[in-house]
């Protein structure tokens, strides 16, 4: 596992760190999610004085077992060790019933954990918010990956609200709405979903969850307008030439 560096221009200084698409999910073992909390938490203190841990959805897969909820409640607990962790919902949460996903989010709360569904909080002069988009910017009714909803301006303000005068950071799980965000405001995203595109040749991530080829945002910084979003190449699922990684991203008037 790798920590990766970048630097965002933002009129308030802080240091994130960037944690996306874990999928605990029962095929992998209690053995296997010890090790990856141990390799995360390893490479989060490598990260020194970071302000805040930001997880931007799928820390536990759709098809969960009580085994893997409890492993991604521990490695919740040992995070907010490290600094104070703002949890938004990726796609996966969306799939649950709603009874679970109510249960995990209490769970997590009462780990010291702030989640931000459609909800913002502010730490350091900092708004943070995390978006929860319908389940059909990801699949159709029918279960399809065509004709998806857009993230847009009004969708994203009909959810959470106009940006407010503080500088923000969205916490949204696709990266497919970059338009959108930075229509809305944002000053920084931060992104996941897409896995580094599975598949990575040089700087390029050749599939995304939805089935598509060369994915137009994948890993790294995108740029648009005042905006500017870190897509995580996340730490979960299938992979090759992709490692997982934990970003730490340095914000600052002066970068």
């Amino acid at each position: 596992m790798e920590l990766r560096r970048e630097k965002i221009a933002f009129p308030v200084e802080g240091k994130l760190l960037h944690i996306s698409d874990v999928h605990f999910s029962k095929q992998t073992t209690h053995e296997h999610n010890q090790r990856v909390t141990g390799d995360i938490l390893e490479v989060c203190r490598s990260c020194e004085k970071a302000d805040a841990i930001c997880v931007t959805g799928d820390l536990v897969s759709r098809h969960y077992t009580l085994l893997s909820q409890f492993d991604g409640l521990h490695l919740l607990e040992r995070l907010r060790e490290i600094a104070p962790v703002f949890y938004s919902l990726g796609n996966h949460e969306m799939d649950w019933a709603q009874e679970e996903r109510a249960k995990f989010i209490k769970a997590a709360q009462k780990c010291g954990i702030t989640v931000l569904d459609n909800e913002s909080a502010e730490l350091g002069g900092i708004r943070f918010t995390g978006l929860t988009v319908p389940q059909t910017v990801f699949k159709n009714p029918g279960g399809h990956y065509w004709d998806l909803t857009p993230v847009t301006e009004p969708l994203i303000g009909r959810l959470v609200g106009n940006k407010g005068d503080l500088p923000t950071v969205l916490l949204a799980h696709t990266p497919l709405g970059l338009s959108g965000y930075a229509a809305w405001g944002a000053e920084a995203v931060l992104s996941g979903h897409v896995h580094g595109g599975i598949v990575r040749v040089g700087n390029t991530g050749l599939l995304s969850p939805e089935r598509r080829f060369l994915p137009k945002f994948t890993k790294g910084l995108y740029r648009e307008g005042a905006c500017t979003m870190n897509v995580s190449a996340g730490i979960g699922k299938f992979r090759l030439n992709n490692p997982a990684e934990v970003v730490c991203v340095e914000l600052g008037k002066h970068l």
